[in-house]
């Protein structure tokens, strides 16, 4: 999957949401005990309100992914986790409703697409990094595209490149970030090298989840990229990831 830095978005129409919250107070001459009624009652809704919250967040989003099998399937992410239930594989010609990581995309995924998320899921692109220019990514059909802000791969054959990341990387970045944190962390754990990600993108990854709208998330791209020496921010590879089984040591593609 490539999901190359986003400088500029393309995005059209964002709108900021605000919040009206609606006070109840009590009246010269209220009884004690309708105060008493009502604050219960607010607290009730408020607490009403934190469940569905705290549900929401537990929620499963359905992931998704089109493979264009220019990969050994051993070593895929993606196909790893299509084989254990988590991703299902589209057919090239199929059409999501979701939101898809492409990078055919001209605007960054942000907080703000939660609620297609809810509704539809993500779905992500399975490609070789090699192959990228002659891949018909135009037989993609798909109503949300979007691109990953700038983070740095962890997944052992692209460990500490930008924007490199395997399918799985990309799906728990995306979850993280509008805010299933949960369910991305629980992605990440099927691989042996998984909590690296973590390690390496946390700080980025939480303040991507407080932006709003994708001109938040590119400030905060830029802010960042901004403080480093070397843009791509690569870091050695770790020596322990050459214990790891071979299925999981190698990822050639997304």
């Amino acid at each position: 999957l490539i999901l190359r830095t986003t400088g500029s978005c393309g995005c059209h129409g964002d709108t900021m949401y605000c919040l009206k919250l609606n006070s109840s107070f009590c009246q010269v001459g209220t009884s004690f005990e309708k105060c008493k009624a009502n604050a219960e009652h607010r607290q009730l809704s408020e607490d009403s309100s934190s469940d569905e919250d705290a549900e929401s967040t537990r929620t499963t989003i359905p992931l998704a992914m089109w493979d264009f099998n220019q990969c050994d399937v051993k070593k895929c992410t993606g196909r790893k986790l299509v084989r254990m239930g988590f991703v299902k594989s589209l057919r090239l010609g199929s059409f999501w409703s979701g939101i898809s990581l492409t990078p055919t995309a001209s605007c960054c995924l942000k907080p703000e697409d939660k609620e297609i998320i809810l509704k539809y899921g993500i779905a992500a692109v399975d490609c070789s990094w090699h192959n990228i220019e002659s891949t018909a990514l135009g037989k993609l059909k798909c109503k949300h595209a979007r691109l990953l802000p700038f983070l740095v791969a962890s997944n052992p054959i692209n460990y500490g490149k930008s924007c490199q990341l395997s399918c799985a990387e990309a799906f728990a970045a995306a979850l993280f970030i509008v805010g299933f944190k949960e369910q991305s962390k629980t992605v990440m754990s099927k691989f042996k090298w998984g909590h690296g990600f973590f390690k390496l993108n946390g700080d980025l990854l939480e303040k991507y989840s407080q932006c709003r709208t994708a001109a938040e998330v590119i400030k905060v791209q830029s802010e960042f990229l901004n403080k480093q020496d070397q843009p791509t921010v690569d870091r050695a590879l770790p020596p322990s990831y050459s214990d790891y089984d071979s299925d999981e040591s190698e990822e050639l593609t997304n």
